[in-house]
């Protein structure tokens, strides 16, 4: 009777509890740290049982965390290069397109005269920041360097002057909006998007010339089960509202 009893007791209990919070890892370009943190927020709001960990950085280093066995449930990168490396070794599942981006060309708000044109970037004694050709922005402004050279309105010989103002070529966009900031540069190409609340001046690409940056969403291998809620919420039209507000264009758009 008392071991009848103990054991309802026991499954009472146990009902009772509530269910532990799952905890959701999720590694995202930089360029996303903003808009991705009011998505999650909003996410684990509907669902306070889950909890989302957000580990920004440069695509192509969190890639490679995720080749050492770093535990993630969902990759958010840049480029579709970083992507398929990772789909090919079966490290993710389910990739599918999420968002959208643009180059746009920063400048110091004390530059002067200011840029008026994308012939001005090859102006004498500008100091001009990229990206590193390992990253998707640095990737993506090498692509527009070649679409600047292939263009009758601008050519080689433009692309080369502007070339030779690069002073620095740096690993993850916020260094390069650290430069402008700080005045340790005058110009830098960077993602619309990073522009948000930021003192800088901007000068618009041509949609022609401007490269579309595509940012892909795929399940981690070993995340999967306990990532589906998390990864449909991401691609859901109110995710894409929140993207939009910060610049990111959506996947109707790309």
């Amino acid at each position: 009777m008392l071991k009848r009893l103990w054991t309802a007791l026991s499954i009472l209990l146990c009902c009772a509890l509530p269910a532990p919070a799952a905890e959701l890892s999720v590694y995202a370009a930089s360029s996303l740290s903003e808009a991705l943190t009011e998505v999650t927020k909003r996410y684990e709001q509907q669902h306070p049982e889950d909890r989302v960990r957000l580990n920004f950085a440069g695509s192509q280093t969190l890639a490679t965390q995720i080749e050492q066995g770093a535990p993630a449930e969902l990759f958010i990168s840049a480029n579709h290069s970083v992507m398929s490396r990772l789909a090919e070794s079966g490290l993710v599942t389910e990739v599918r397109a999420l968002l959208g981006n643009r180059l746009v060309v920063a400048s110091n708000p004390e530059l002067q005269p200011p840029l008026e044109t994308l012939t001005d970037l090859a102006s004498s004694g500008l100091l001009l920041v990229i990206g590193n050709p390992q990253v998707p922005i640095g990737y993506y402004t090498r692509e527009l360097f070649a679409n600047l050279a292939a263009s009758p309105a601008y050519g080689t010989e433009l692309v080369s002057r502007i070339k030779r103002n690069i002073v620095s070529e740096e690993g993850r966009v916020k260094a390069i909006i650290a430069k402008l900031l700080l005045g340790e540069a005058d110009i830098g190409i960077v993602y619309q998007t990073d522009l948000n609340n930021s003192r800088l001046r901007s000068l618009a690409i041509p949609e022609t010339l401007n490269p579309l940056a595509t940012y892909p969403l795929a399940k981690v291998k070993g995340g999967a089960d306990k990532s589906a809620r998390l990864y449909d919420f991401l691609a859901s039209a109110e995710a894409a509202e929140i993207f939009r507000r910060y610049g990111f264009l959506n996947r109707g758009e790309l």
